[in-house]
């Protein structure tokens, strides 16, 4: 019979193994290259994952439990799946109440292809899904906005090239630009509030622009809470991020996605030039129009009436060109009509250029500039002085007289009026109270 020198219960064993674990430095900090065999979410949001050898003609493949629980999952950009490549990096214990060594994982990436193109990939099939790509709630964009909202970095070159692109297009749009943050920590979340305030400013369209970078660098547009600010909102909007090369994941929600900033503001407004130009057009086109049909019925009433004289009798001929007279007013009616519907459509399009010009608002600018003249006029210390007030310095440091301590009988005293300065000598200093008992 066994003579032990001591018996172990199960739960000092396991302790025991997993203090000798515990203190290992090897196994308290390492890296392990692996392939994701299973991978299952709590509803506390730990994840439990089996890792196995992903080394080629390694035989029987090994493989661990590993637990990443919830607070280190925070931090990943991509969501673990089978059959991923992975490098993990954590700890080896002992996990004593199954009696089963577990990896205890704080970070996990990809190997192969990065974790910000996984997520990208992820989050685009997500919204995919969802139908915010889907091109039956992609909005018209409006023909000729009054007010566009460009949301992008207040110091890049991207809203230098779109008011550049306005002015030059369509001088009569004004442009408002609210700046926000476009990349690093916070940005995501300060993109989605400035696109809220564009949406609420009472303009017609939205541009969000960025110039070109690294995956990295565009990260705020590949996330998914900005995404689903730009479905959100209640007016059109047109990306302009990064280069022609680069797609980010609002470029699909977007109502209109354009390669570069430069096109998204070409996209947003008309060229007006253009547009004189093609009313131009229409109106010869209208008025040519108007007298081809006018000179083909002519001809054709004249054809008429030369039948009218060969084929009947003088009654017959009296009572056709009566039914000539008749259709010549009809046909100058007609004409007349057709014309005048044309120049008022004409004049109403000419009209509204000259509404949005910048000639009312340029008088409205010189109304409250000469209301704020008026008003730092009314408050300058020149008006209070000529209403018979003065100041009083003292002659030798320039120091505002305020109290009858300051001067002393023989000092020179200046006193400044509306229309010049009178230079006095003190000869006698009286304080309010002694002015009120000489009273």
């Amino acid at each position: 019979m066994l003579a032990p020198s001591r018996v172990l219960q199960v739960g000092e064993l396991n302790s025991l193994i997993r203090a000798d674990l515990e203190e290992d430095p090897e196994l308290a900090d390492l890296y392990v290259e692996a392939e994701i065999g299973t991978c299952t979410r709590s509803a506390a949001g730990h994840r439990y994952l089996t890792l196995k050898d992903c080394r080629p003609g390694a035989g029987e493949a090994a493989s661990i439990k590993a637990v990443m629980f919830r607070g280190a999952g925070r931090t990943l950009d991509f969501e673990p799946e089978t059959g991923q490549r992975i490098i993990a990096h954590g700890k080896v214990s002992f996990y004593a109440s199954r009696g089963d060594v577990q990896l205890y994982l704080d970070r996990l990436e990809p190997t192969g292809v990065g974790a910000l193109a996984i997520a990208f990939q992820q989050l685009v099939a997500k919204l995919e899904a969802e139908g915010l790509f889907a091109a039956a709630r992609k909005r018209p964009l409006p023909f000729l906005p009054r007010r566009v909202a460009v949301v992008t970095s207040g110091r890049g070159a991207a809203i230098r090239d779109v008011i550049q692109v306005v002015r030059r297009r369509c001088p009569i749009t004004t442009v408002l630009v609210l700046p926000t943050l476009v990349q690093g920590e916070g940005s995501p979340a300060a993109i989605v509030e400035a696109l809220r305030l564009a949406d609420r400013s009472g303009s017609d369209l939205i541009l969000l622009v960025r110039g070109g970078g690294s995956l990295e660098d565009l990260q705020a547009f590949n996330t998914e809470e900005v995404a689903r600010a730009v479905a959100a909102l209640s007016h059109p909007v047109i990306t302009g991020v990064g280069h022609e090369t680069d797609t980010t994941v609002v470029d699909f929600v977007a109502d209109r996605r354009a390669a570069t900033p430069s096109v998204a503001a070409e996209l947003a407004v008309p060229d007006l030039e253009q547009l004189r130009a093609d009313v131009a057009a229409r109106r010869l086109r209208l008025r040519r129009g108007a007298e081809g049909i006018t000179s083909a019925m002519s001809r054709s009433l004249l054809q008429l009436e030369a039948r009218l004289r060969r084929l009947a009798p003088r009654a017959r001929v009296e009572a056709g060109r009566q039914d000539l007279d008749r259709l010549s007013v009809r046909l100058e009616g007609a004409r007349s009509r057709l014309v005048a519907r044309r120049r008022v459509d004409l004049d109403g399009r000419r009209q509204l250029l000259v509404a949005r010009g910048p000639g009312p608002r340029l008088l409205r600018a010189r109304e409250e500039f000469l209301g704020r003249v008026g008003r730092l006029e009314a408050l300058s210390p020149l008006a209070v002085l000529g209403r018979g007030y003065s100041i009083t310095y003292l002659g030798a440091s320039g120091q505002m007289l305020r109290d009858p301590s300051q001067v002393s009988p023989g000092e020179r005293i200046l006193t400044r009026l509306a229309r010049g300065t009178v230079a006095s000598t003190v000869i006698q200093a009286i304080p309010l109270q002694e002015v009120g008992d000489g009273a």
